[in-house]
């Protein structure tokens, strides 16, 4: 694999911020959008695996990284934002997003994006309770006393709903530092991700075709939203990621990226 050439660029969306991305590769074009509590660098691997045979677009959501913010915030927002980007990336566009950007990526489909192809990879959709509930008080809280780290330590056990260990483990690796930062992010897109329970039933109407990528090892509500997807989409196909949980992007990158290609040019 050759090293890419990487362009940073912004495109502004409706509500008139600018929304900034990462431009590289050739070919067909892919757009993919990150989860909370991160950046689209934290995709770079996966997207320079797929560079040599598509152009990929790793945008950053509002609020960080390459992007600004304003004041007003829904996942309107955000579908929004996914669509200047698409419309930049232009017709034939496949469409990627991780955790709350899956469903970011859905709601861009729902009101009316047009894409090729859609790759989920464990949108954290309230299928059976919201996602966050009654804990986001606490976290609120937390991340209004300035204190990431305890937020953080909140989320895990109540949005990540990973065990203590995997909690430690988690804040002794690299990404910990980030997603503390990124922390206050995280309450409104908490917040939008519990108003679309009523939206469930119009994402798996979506009939766009649709890869499903899904950690072996990840949480039992991540992975049974994407079954709950899975099983009523018409138009899906289920790839189990062996051995990895939620962030499989980041610790097989190239597996990740291989998953993908499969689907992409079948």
């Amino acid at each position: 694999m050759q090293s890419q050439r990487i362009s940073n660029q912004t495109v502004e969306s409706v509500d008139g911020t600018l929304i900034g991305f990462r431009k590289l590769g050739s070919g067909s074009p892919i757009v993919l959008v990150h989860g909370s509590i991160s950046t689209g660098e934290q995709w770079l691997a996966v997207a320079e695996q797929l560079a040599d045979a598509n152009t990929v677009y790793i945008m950053d959501r509002r609020g960080r990284g390459l992007s600004a913010d304003a004041e007003k915030y829904s996942l309107r927002n955000e579908a929004d934002d996914i669509k200047a980007v698409l419309d930049l990336s232009g017709e034939g566009s496949a469409l990627l997003g991780h955790s709350y950007g899956a469903i970011c990526a859905l709601e861009a489909v729902r009101t009316g994006a047009s894409v090729s192809s859609l790759v989920l990879y464990e949108p954290p959709l309230p299928v059976d309770a919201p996602t966050a509930g009654a804990a986001l008080q606490e976290y609120a809280a937390a991340v209004d006393e300035g204190n990431g780290d305890k937020a953080m330590r909140i989320a895990a056990t109540n949005f990540l709903r990973i065990s203590p260990d995997e909690t430690e483990a988690l804040a002794a690796s690299p990404l910990w530092p980030g997603m503390v930062e990124l922390s206050p992010t995280w309450t409104r897109e908490l917040s939008e991700i519990d108003l679309t329970d009523v939206l469930i039933q119009q994402y798996v109407e979506i009939d766009a075709p649709t890869l499903l990528l899904v950690g072996e090892a990840s949480p039992a509500h991540l992975v049974g939203a994407s079954r709950h997807l899975g099983q009523r989409m018409t138009n899906v196909t289920e790839h189990l990621v062996p051995g990895q949980n939620h962030f499989a992007h980041v610790m097989d990158p190239a597996g990740t990226a291989d998953a993908i290609k499969a689907f992409l040019h079948q």
